[in-house]
């Protein structure tokens, strides 16, 4: 992805717009459990791209998106 401030900027960018996109998408959906884990899923991979995937994996990635959210404000 580059190295650099150009890369983290561009990685913060589509961090950003994942998390953005998944939440419009997740709901618009009428499946609450589809909606959920689409969100679980976007929020996996930003984590993941912040370096806190680390995190995810030592929870088995069963971790409550509350949990997950408290990670990535840390």
């Amino acid at each position: 992805m580059g190295d650099g401030v150009r890369g983290r900027e561009t990685v913060a960018q589509a961090t950003a717009a994942l998390c953005v996109g998944g939440m419009v998408v997740a709901r618009a959906m009428e499946d609450r459990r589809t909606a959920d884990g689409l969100r679980d899923a976007c929020m996996a991979v930003a984590l993941e791209h912040g370096g806190w995937g680390s995190w995810n994996k030592a929870n088995g990635g069963k971790g409550k998106r509350a949990e997950l959210h408290s990670a990535a404000l840390r």
